[in-house]
């Protein structure tokens, strides 16, 4: 992480970059932030419908905090796994565990495959408008492909009772039989609201498009505010699934530094100046994590919530 934007930074230069913020236009920043509030929106609206179809009554109010919270502890772990958090903070309004993880899992399953067609979308995008090498685009290739293997991997744990009794059976073998014995108590729980998720799918993927869209509106206004116009709104749509997969990758945390190598060499092939293309990566993730700071007090409740719990006697 340090080699890759501390090179970036050293061959652009701290002083040229300092200067290329402080000339960032706020009002289009602005905008910016509030389109990334709109996609936190959405995600909430999201998880609070697929509740709602596995019986369960969760309110908007109540449940966009644990989203924040959620987002920010992907901010913060490798290959953003922290994101699966999240059904511990839904603990505010007592939803237990199983049915808000298979409702996770079941979205970032969808999410996932939304994020690799939008992937492929990508490429042939980059491909008619540049002349990618053959590194970079076996680099996409292989990106992609991960994410659709991940995306029916997960599919198929959530929604296959074929995989459930497989991943069950393995479970409950004796070298594994003490460390998962609460956990396959609870499968089959899970594996119920797990089914009835499977009703929402088309829900998850229309709201994660929507999101998508309002990505496009956050880029592209970001953009703006750089002064970067040669990219244009379907321009950022387009690109966005590409370079935030490189998140994924589990080497820094929220693959901090791969993405933002992956988002100047996209846009240095788009004809973007180097010193404003790494701007923009820099305040592409800065917007990210100074509003999902909303989420810090949800896990500081929730965090001393379970100290003090598990400080009970039994």
């Amino acid at each position: 992480m340090i080699l890759i934007i501390g090179g970036l930074i050293w061959y652009v230069g701290l002083n040229t970059l300092i200067l290329v913020l402080t000339k960032t236009n706020p009002y289009y920043l602005l905008i910016s932030f509030c389109a990334y509030f709109g996609i936190n929106v959405l995600f909430t609206i999201r998880i609070v419908r697929v509740l709602k179809r596995q019986g369960v009554t969760a309110t908007f109010r109540k449940t966009i905090f644990p989203q924040y919270a959620g987002m920010l502890s992907s901010d913060v772990t490798p290959g953003r796994a922290g994101y699966m958090l999240t059904p511990l903070y839904l603990t505010n309004q007592n939803i237990p565990t199983s049915t808000s993880l298979s409702a996770i899992l079941g979205i970032q399953s969808i999410e996932f495959l939304v994020k690799v067609i939008g992937g492929a979308a990508a490429v042939t995008f980059l491909l008619s408008r540049t002349s990618l090498s053959r590194e970079i685009l076996v680099l996409a290739v292989i990106g992609i492909g991960l994410m659709m293997l991940g995306s029916f991997v997960l599919a198929a744990l959530i929604w296959s009772p074929r995989m459930a009794a497989l991943f069950k059976r393995i479970a409950s073998s004796k070298p594994l039989a003490k460390l998962t014995g609460r956990f396959v108590e609870r499968l089959e729980e899970f594996g119920e609201n797990a089914m009835k998720t499977r009703s929402a799918i088309p829900m998850i993927a229309t709201i994660t498009f929507l999101s998508w869209i309002l990505k496009g509106f956050e880029w592209y206004f970001l953009g703006l505010s750089l002064g970067i116009t040669n990219v244009g709104w379907l321009g950022f749509f387009l690109l966005h699934p590409l370079i935030t997969a490189f998140g994924f990758v589990p080497l820094t945390p929220s693959g901090i530094g791969f993405q933002e190598g992956a988002a100047v060499g996209i846009l240095l092939l788009m004809g973007v100046d180097i010193r404003l293309a790494l701007a923009f990566a820099i305040l592409s993730r800065g917007i990210l994590i100074f509003e999902d700071l909303a989420g810090v007090p949800q896990i500081a409740r929730t965090t001393n919530w379970h100290l003090f719990s598990a400080t009970k006697p039994a």
